[in-house]
């Protein structure tokens, strides 16, 4: 299977379904949270959106999109490693909220055969902002080191080749 930027979601998801809990990927990581995510997931938990964000997220940012991540837990305290495992993981159990965990979590298990294919889908289509120079300018950055899925070449985002050539020589900033 070819997964492309214009895959529906709904085959994407059951690419992603390839999930086989070990939670390796919890261990050392936590998935993205949109916005979209946070009130299934804070009704699940029975708390409030407001809680769940302030209590078990923090802001983060990938290809200039405002997002979440679930907060991660340290194995010590003077642990100054940038990963640790998913605060929503519980050892024996594993996902402490798998029947509503985060899109992001559902489609993109890096154990699938899919994996990159699935991550690659999933920022071209939830956080690289074709309408933010910066995000355009990320996404480049990052087909430096990896090779696009169909339709996430930086001429398919940005047909114009004047329009682009500006955006990546910083002459368009926004």
């Amino acid at each position: 299977m070819i997964i492309t930027k214009q895959t529906k979601l709904e085959t994407i998801q059951e690419l992603g379904s390839e999930c086989t809990r070990c939670n390796s990927c919890c261990k050392f990581d936590s998935g993205i949270v949109l916005n979209e995510d946070i009130p299934r997931i804070a009704k699940y938990l029975g708390i409030s959106s407001e809680k769940l964000k302030n209590e078990f997220l923090v802001e983060h940012d990938r290809f200039n999109t405002n997002c979440f991540k679930f907060k991660l837990e340290k194995s010590n305290k003077k642990d100054n490693k940038p990963f640790g495992q998913c605060i929503m993981l519980d050892e024996e159990k594993g996902c402490k909220i798998h029947d509503v965990k985060p899109l992001h979590c559902r489609v993109c298990s890096p154990r699938s055969k899919h994996g990159e294919d699935l991550s690659q889908w999933f920022a071209l289509n939830y956080l690289v902002n074709l309408n933010d120079s910066e995000s355009i300018r990320q996404w480049a950055s990052f087909l430096h080191t990896n090779n696009a899925i169909v339709g996430g070449e930086l001429k398919d985002l940005v047909p114009d080749k004047v329009k682009l050539q500006n955006i990546l020589s910083y002459e368009v900033l926004k």
